[in-house]
C-alpha cells in the first residue's frame, strides 16, 4: 500500500493550479531549500495543492480539498492572522502570498529568494529538519532496502525493477546528505564535506522533468530512482514525516505492517528478530547476519 504524498498530486495536479508538474517541483524543492518545511510558505504549498492543512495567510482550517483558484487568489490577498507568538516565523507572510499567486498563475516571477543563477544569492538556505543521527541512521536503512531489493531478473516485471530503483535512489541522495558521497547523484554537484540542505534542493529540483521521461519511456528503474529522490529530499525538508525506505529495508511503496512499531534492536547490537515487536517479521537493517530477505514485489 503506497503511502500517498506529494508525487501523487503532481500526477493530477489540483484544478486551481496554473503550473506544470515539473515547474511545480523545481519550485518547491528551492523553496523548501530556501525555508524550510515549517513556515508560512510551506503551509501555502500544501494548502494550495492538497487543502489538508490551515491555510497560510487566514490560518483558516483544513477544507480536506484543494482549494479552487479563486479560493487561493482571496487566500493571497486576505488579511493575515497573525495572533500568538511564531506564527510567521522569518516573515513569510508575504512569501506565502507569493506562492499562492504562482500557483494561480497571477504572479510570473518565482516566489524564491534565489530565483535564478545570474541573482545574488540571498540565503545559504534552512537547516535540515533531521538530525545527522536520523540521517545516518535513514542511509542504513537504504542501504538493507539495498539487500531488500536486488538487481532483478532479466524477464522481472516492473514492480522488482521499480524497487531495486528506488532503493539505489534513496541510497545515493542520503550518501550525500551524509557526507559519504562527494557529489550530488543528479548533476554532479560536489561540495566540501556535507551538502547544505539548499545544495541538496538544487540538485533535485529537475527530478520531475526526468520522472516524467522515465514513466514515458518505460524505464520503471529510473522511474524508481527519481521519486525515491524526490521522497528523501521532502523528509530530510521535513515535509514528509516518514523516511523513504523503513529500518526493515521496505520503500514507501510496499506495506509494512510495523513500519511505525518502536524497535528495540539497537542496544542490543544487532536485530532481536522473534523478541522484538517491530522485527518479528522481517529483521531490521541492525541484522548482523544481513539476512534481509529479498522483496516479493508485485508487478506494478
Amino acid at each position: 500500500m503506497r503511502i500517498v504524498g506529494l508525487l501523487q498530486v503532481l500526477n493530477d495536479v489540483p484544478d486551481g493550479i496554473a503550473q506544470r508538474p515539473g515547474r511545480i517541483w523545481n519550485v518547491l524543492a528551492r523553496s523548501l531549500g530556501e525555508q524550510g518545511a515549517a513556515g508560512r510558505t510551506a503551509l501555502a504549498w500544501r494548502w494550495a495543492l492538497t487543502g489538508s492543512c490551515p491555510s497560510p495567510v487566514t490560518l483558516s482550517a483544513p477544507a480536506g480539498s484543494p482549494p479552487d483558484r479563486g479560493q487561493i487568489l482571496a487566500e493571497a490577498s486576505a488579511a493575515a492572522e497573525l495572533a500568538g507568538d511564531g506564527t510567521d516565523p522569518g516573515g513569510q507572510v508575504l512569501h506565502a502570498r507569493f506562492v499562492l499567486r504562482w500557483l494561480a498563475g497571477d504572479l510570473d516571477a518565482l516566489p524564491l529568494w534565489n530565483a535564478g543563477s545570474p541573482d545574488p544569492r540571498v540565503t545559504d538556505g534552512a537547516a535540515y529538519a533531521r538530525t545527522r543521527a536520523e540521517i545516518e541512521e535513514a542511509y542504513d536503512w537504504a542501504l538493507a532496502g539495498r539487500l531488500r531489493y536486488p538487481w532483478p531478473r532479466a524477464s522481472a516485471a516492473d514492480g522488482p525493477w521499480l524497487g531495486f530503483g528506488w532503493a539505489f535512489g534513496a541510497m545515493q541522495l542520503l550518501a550525500w546528505a551524509c557526507g559519504e558521497a562527494g557529489e550530488g547523484p543528479l548533476d554532479g554537484t560536489r561540495v566540501a564535506g556535507r551538502p547544505s540542505l539548499y545544495q541538496v534542493s538544487l540538485d533535485v529540483c529537475r527530478a520531475m522533468s526526468s520522472l516524467v521521461h522515465a514513466r514515458e519511456d518505460g524505464q520503471p528503474t529510473g522511474a524508481g530512482r527519481l521519486e525515491a529522490m524526490m521522497e528523501t529530499f521532502l523528509w530530510l525538508a521535513g515535509w514528509n514525516r516518514l523516511p523513504p525506505v523503513d529500518r526493515h529495508g521496505h520503500g514507501t511503496f510496499e506495506d509494512c505492517p510495523e513500519r511505525e512499531t518502536p524497535c528495540c534492536c539497537g542496544d542490543a547490537g544487532g536485530c532481536l528478530r522473534g523478541r522484538c515487536p517491530a522485527c518479528w517479521r522481517v529483521s531490521c537493517a541492525d541484522d548482523n547476519e544481513e539476512s534481509v530477505p529479498a522483496a516479493d514485489v508485485g508487478s506494478g
